[in-house]
């Protein structure tokens, strides 16, 4: 599955706003990032992005 730049931008802002919620620190690692998407593409995850 291709991401447009501006949706992997929003996906990973995403992911840092629900880490920041979960009282993760801010910036999450791009190993922990990758396997974040591994496993979303695994289960078939997606983000829902608002429409603009």
């Amino acid at each position: 599955m291709q991401l447009s730049p501006q949706l992997q931008q929003q996906l990973a802002q995403a992911v840092r706003t629900s880490m920041r919620i979960e009282g993760y620190r801010n910036t999450p690692l791009p190993q922990v990032q990758a396997k974040a998407k591994v496993l979303m593409e695994q289960k078939r995850v997606q983000v829902s992005v608002p429409a603009k």
